[in-house]
């Protein structure tokens, strides 16, 4: 299939005058023509034309197999160009298609009553995203994979829609060279759980609560079923059973399953209970409640430890007796329902406040540390070096300091920034191991740092500001020629840093821009000039060069992670620029 950009304009020309929208509409017209073989007169009736806020470009009703398809088009290689069509599904676009219709436009009006037409003959809804570029990396992409989450929990939208009939939902990323993801398909997950008598309380912007008694069996169960989908809005994942807490959890469940020396109604008063959102929540009418959906919150330790017990023993001669034992043991649940991601994300948050302490955090107050925050403070910056220091200080304490300046350096990012005046992409692609290797820490905050004007550190730690809209302006300058640079992100931000510190008026720029943390609109002018004429060539010059050819060819853009492509991308800059690494020591 070749949909060519030609071949939109020229559609786009011939038909703008009948059927109006946007250039880029015409790439899905074509779509549904030329892939599906959809006769254009019924394709124009089945493609959204001109501004819409719905997500939903397109549609394809397939009859013969049941199947409704309902399409977001980008004609882009970038996956992260499907965000915006996820958020306007998410954000109403699927309510007012399988909801009451409220703000639906006339294209979903259409498309609602035919739908209502053939409900009958549809059992399968398709959520196909079309785009240009690969579609295992949209399916490896953690955004787009919590996104498409939450889009699969609004499934219940759609079986209610069809009068409560179980509808199979499927979502599949797409390429126009004919490549697509595996097509996975998602069924509700429907539990019906005994909580005893709840009590029910309701959130600033009728958020629910709900709060009972559950059996630690029924968690078992919904984990067994779900898998790791039921720990997809958790903080933690369950800490290894080696850790004191599921030690002391060990032992418990050993006394109460096992040996039967301790009654199970003692872990309700020895457990802090668990926390889980679901989709839908609703009384049985016989002391049972049923939920859509569920995903843990809180309480992921306690499911682990339970379930690698079970496993542990399951060819115990006494397991059906420990099983019936594990019915009787009770948590304390809380439910949340009717709650935006949002507010979801808060009351994880909330509810995992045993943070554990970061790698870094435990550097804070090495005399490197602190020798550094003597030096930033003479510019009148402040150098967190302790995790949110920087706000615990009052205006009153930060004048006694010296600081003048509203906006801190932080300690993670100035590792970070070390790293990349030194091309270590490898070392920066783990920032946890990097500070739990004393060689490597060594290597970021060697003395040699604090003899180094603190100015051009300053300087080169504020690429990170604009390093994403850089990245974007490179892209948007060749959308096919530069589609890898989102993978070459590290490695740009050490060829910016080279490019400052290259620059023939170095000094100069330290005095106009090293000496605050403002990004100054004559900085950022000069950062996009350098990254335009300094970084861009060297990095088209990089991936054309001949021991990287098969892996640009086939899309595999791995070795622009290396430390290797940084001494490659400075030879390129040495002969075109005269540049030395200049390192900040």
């Amino acid at each position: 299939m070749s949909i060519t950009p030609a071949k939109i304009a020229a559609t786009h020309k011939e038909l703008r005058s009948s059927l109006g929208g946007f250039q880029s509409d015409y790439f899905n017209l074509l779509y549904l023509e030329d892939v599906l073989h959809v006769p254009r007169d019924k394709a124009s009736q089945q493609v959204c034309f001109g501004p819409h806020d719905h997500g939903i470009d397109a549609y394809h009703l397939d009859t013969k197999k049941k199947s409704l398809m309902l399409f977001v088009f980008r004609h882009s290689r970038q996956h992260e160009t499907f965000r915006t069509g996820y958020d306007q599904l998410l954000g109403g676009g699927l309510e007012q298609l399988f909801g009451d219709g409220t703000g639906a436009d006339e294209f979903l009006r259409m498309l609602r009553r035919r739908i209502q037409a053939e409900r009958f003959g549809i059992d399968r809804v398709q959520f196909q995203f079309v785009f240009l570029g690969d579609p295992a990396e949209a399916e490896r992409s953690t955004v787009l994979d919590k996104l498409r989450e939450d889009l699969e929990n609004k499934q219940h939208l759609i079986n209610a829609y069809f009068g409560g009939r179980p509808v199979t939902m499927v979502v599949v990323y797409r390429s126009t060279s004919g490549r697509s993801s595996e097509a996975r398909e998602h069924r509700t997950r429907q539990f019906s759980l005994d909580l005893g008598t709840v009590l029910d309380a309701t959130g600033p912007e009728g958020e629910a609560m709900h709060v009972g008694f559950m059996r630690l069996w029924d968690l078992h169960q919904m984990h067994k079923a779900m898998g790791d989908r039921f720990f997809e809005r958790n903080i933690r994942y369950g800490m290894p059973d080696t850790s004191p807490a599921n030690r002391a959890m060990e032992k418990a469940f050993r006394q109460m399953l096992l040996d039967g020396t301790q009654d199970s109604s003692r872990f309700l008063f020895d457990h802090n209970g668990v926390t889980f959102s679901c989709e839908k929540f609703e009384g049985n009418g016989d002391g049972t409640v049923t939920i859509l959906e569920p995903r843990l919150l809180n309480g992921a330790q306690t499911i682990t430890t339970i379930g690698r017990f079970l496993e542990r023993h399951e060819d115990h001669a006494e397991i059906n007796r420990m099983k019936d034992r594990l019915k009787k043991v009770r948590v304390l649940a809380k439910v949340v329902s009717e709650a935006r991601d949002a507010f979801v994300v808060s009351v994880t948050i909330n509810n995992n406040r045993q943070t554990p302490i970061q790698p870094w955090n435990l550097r804070a107050n090495d005399l490197i540390q602190l020798q550094l925050q003597d030096q930033f403070r003479k510019l009148g910056i402040f150098y967190e070096r302790q995790e949110r220091s920087f706000e615990g200080h009052t205006p009153e304490e930060l004048e006694e300091l010296g600081i003048v300046e509203s906006k801190a350096i932080g300690l993670l990012k100035l590792a970070m920034t070390f790293l990349a005046s030194e091309g270590e992409i490898d070392k920066m692609r783990s920032m946890r191991t990097a500070f739990e290797d004393d060689k490597t820490y060594e290597l970021m905050f060697h003395p040699g740092r604090l003899n180094v004007d603190a100015r051009r550190i300053v300087l080169c730690y504020k690429v990170q500001e604009r390093l994403a809209r850089i990245t974007r302006e490179i892209v948007e300058k060749g959308q096919h020629k530069y589609a890898f640079l989102p993978k070459a992100r590290l490695l740009l931000f050490a060829l910016m840093a080279q490019a400052v510190l290259n620059d023939d008026h170095a000094e100069k720029l330290a005095d106009a821009h090293g000496h605050d943390m403002v990004m100054s609109a004559d900085y950022a002018k000069l950062l996009y000039e350098l990254a335009s004429t300094r970084c861009r060539p060297i990095l088209s010059e990089l991936i054309a060069l001949p021991q990287y050819a098969d892996k640009v060819a086939q899309e595999r853009f791995d070795f622009l992670r290396t430390a290797a492509a940084f001494k490659h991308a400075m030879k390129i800059g040495a002969d075109r620029y005269g540049w030395k690494v200049q390192k900040l020591r």
